[in-house]
């Protein structure tokens, strides 16, 4: 068996070329043809993909909206500045009853994303949507029948999967070089203040806010500067998922990735709020262990110690064991091993290989890297991490739902009406 081996630096970039690249080989039909694309979402996230898919051949940003008017009149400033005809949309859809966009960047809070996307999908268009595909298993399942029954490209944004560095180290353990896998860590650590987030009270939303658009299909609530703030809303329960979602579904994606899209078949999952007196809902402080066949998984969240590297994963393999992260792949062998030590670090930006990869296949049709179906599936995985905390029990997964019945009800949610999510 062939042993991973530490060539030079010129050949890192090689090597990290040829594998970005190799994905988007083939015709393409309509090349000449642009892309009339629309961003639902203009915060964070959005305005990244904004820049990112700007950076594209053969895109023509048609429509950017937000419910909140600073952020919307910021991103169609930059697309305007670059070249493009963007207008500024208050209310989605607008964009979905437009028949000239041909494809929907959904960069919005989790809980819109599956309402979002099967509306795209009966709309005619294509969608790039952002992870966790959803907030809960039912939807992320719905979510892929829209996509099939309309015959729709759909991208979740795992763009881990068209890193250079990601792609090598699942070429690795796919080799067996590293012998006999029999568990994967993965984390998020940071250093953050005790006091957290915070704890500001309720009050009026600003003015330049829809809020009851903002909430659309959670519960209504009194507006938070917190529930609304980037990053501050993924530790409420009725938008997303906390760090098990948001860090989680990177690191385990790669996981699943590597062993051929596996699911967990059994969760538990063991934490809380230790450190903030702050108003957050989901934990700062985590253990999440997923066994899988033939090898186990965790996922740790700490966020008042860094103590190391912030993120990533290992990979032990009784041969060596592997660490990757968005920076470097690398090898390190056991004692008296046969294998080489190897070190590749990052020639290529994974988000720009992402969306060239959605993009060709909004022309050519074929399946993408990160097809919703395999969104979906490391979306559950974290998802039933989250049920495994919430339920206080050890959770048997069985393909579509849960063996333990007094944990179901965390499967899915009531979406306020006229938000359901119907296929």
């Amino acid at each position: 068996m062939q042993t991973p081996i530490n060539p030079g630096r010129r050949s890192l970039i090689k090597a990290g070329a040829a594998l970005t690249t190799s994905i988007f080989t083939g015709d393409l039909k309509g090349a000449n043809d642009r892309i009339a694309l629309a961003f639902i979402g203009a915060g964070s996230m959005g305005s990244g993909n904004l820049k990112f898919a700007m950076q594209q051949p053969g895109v023509a940003v048609a429509a950017v909206c937000d419910v909140y008017r600073p952020r919307v009149a910021a991103a169609v400033d930059e697309a305007r500045k670059a070249g493009h005809e963007a207008k500024a949309v208050h209310d989605f859809r607008e964009i979905l009853a437009d028949k000239s966009i041909d494809a929907v960047c959904i960069s919005t809070p989790d809980h819109w994303h599956a309402y979002m996307a099967v509306e795209a999908c009966k709309a005619g268009k294509d969608v790039w949507v952002e992870k966790p595909v959803s907030t809960t298993v039912e939807e992320g399942e719905k979510m892929v029948e829209a996509a099939r029954k309309y015959d729709r490209v759909v991208q979740a944004a795992l763009m881990q999967r068209s890193g250079d560095v990601f792609q090598k180290a699942v070429e690795i353990v796919r080799s067996g070089a590293l012998g006999k896998i029999t568990f994967c860590r993965t984390w998020t650590y940071s250093n953050s203040p005790l006091e957290g987030m915070g704890a500001p009270p309720d009050s009026k939303p600003p003015a330049e806010l829809d809020w009851e658009l903002w909430q659309g299909p959670a519960p209504a609530h009194p507006y938070n500067e917190n529930r609304f703030t980037h990053g501050n809303f993924r530790r409420f329960w009725d938008y997303a998922g906390g760090s098990m979602t948001d860090w989680g579904v990177h690191w385990l994606d790669i996981v699943q990735m590597a062993f051929d899209e596996v699911m967990p078949k059994s969760i538990v999952a063991l934490g809380g709020k230790f450190g903030t007196n702050d108003n957050r809902e989901t934990p700062d402080t985590l253990l999440a262990s997923f066994e899988y066949p033939g090898f186990t998984a965790s996922f740790e969240l700490r966020e008042y110690n860094l103590g190391g590297e912030g993120g990533g994963i290992t990979f032990h393999g009784t041969k060596a064991t592997l660490f990757v992260n968005r920076s470097v792949c690398r090898v390190t062998p056991e004692k008296n091993s046969d294998v080489q030590p190897f070190e590749m670090k990052r020639a290529c930006n994974a988000n720009l290989m992402h969306w060239a990869n959605f993009l060709d296949c909004v022309k050519t049709r074929r399946k993408p890297v990160c097809d919703i179906e395999i969104g979906r599936r490391s979306s559950t995985t974290c998802l039933l991490g989250n049920v495994a905390f919430r339920s206080k029990l050890r959770i048997d997964w069985d393909v579509r739902t849960v063996r333990q019945p007094e944990a179901r009800k965390f499967l899915g949610r009531k979406n306020r009406h006229p938000w359901e999510v119907t296929v």
